[in-house]
């Protein structure tokens, strides 16, 4: 391995490395309910973000549309969005365009939280994949198009084998339906892989 192919292994590292933090740093955020601070991680032409069955937004300013108005529920008041949130995105695999400008990232992820429902709360289990897109802008990668698909959410009470799904709905002003929603357990193959098996090449 001559210097040059050296470096652009290091590079390499280092944008996997970034790519890598950049998603954790997001879920932290969403645990806080830190949308400004989310929405400060798209690019400022970011393609589109789709959460659950939610629906396709296009551009910023779905973004911002999806995490103020949406899920941060902007104007709503001071009641908070949720009593507890805790994200854990694991198995993450990126991989970094030859060219080093735009890359894709997939991540398992296990969700639990507590939701106000009137005098009480609900207690839920949840479960998705995310399979997005990152672009360097600026010198920084950034999210390009971020996909949440959602397994399951399931009460706690109840398990996902006896509901596997509750609580969320299609939003009326929306670019575009869902792209592939199919909750277990009718989940397999819905969010297709964007990388090739290791060994086959397939």
């Amino acid at each position: 391995m001559n210097l040059e192919e050296l470096e652009k292994q290091v590079q390499l590292q280092e944008d996997i490395q970034e790519i890598e933090h950049l998603q954790k740093i997001y879920g932290y955020y969403f645990d806080n309910n830190m949308w400004e601070e989310i929405i400060d991680l798209f690019s400022d032409d970011a393609e589109s973000v789709e959460i659950a069955d939610h629906g396709v937004l296009y551009g910023k300013k779905g973004v911002e549309h999806i995490y103020q108005d949406v899920i941060g529920g902007r104007g709503r008041g001071p009641s908070p969005t949720w009593v507890a949130f805790i994200v854990m995105q694991i198995g993450g695999v990126v991989d970094v365009a030859p060219d080093g400008k735009t890359a894709k990232g997939r991540w398992q992820t296990w969700l639990f939280e507590a939701k106000p429902y009137g005098a009480y709360a609900r207690q839920e289990y949840l479960h998705g994949y995310y399979e997005n897109k990152y672009v360097k802008e600026n010198g920084r990668w950034k999210f390009s198009k971020l996909h949440w698909n959602n397994t399951f959410c399931s009460p706690v009470e109840d398990g996902w084998l006896n509901l596997p799904l509750m609580g969320w709905m299609p939003l009326p002003d929306v670019d575009e339906p869902p792209s592939a929603f199919h909750p277990y357990p009718y989940h397999r193959g819905n969010v297709p892989y964007h990388f090739k098996h290791p060994v086959s090449g397939k």
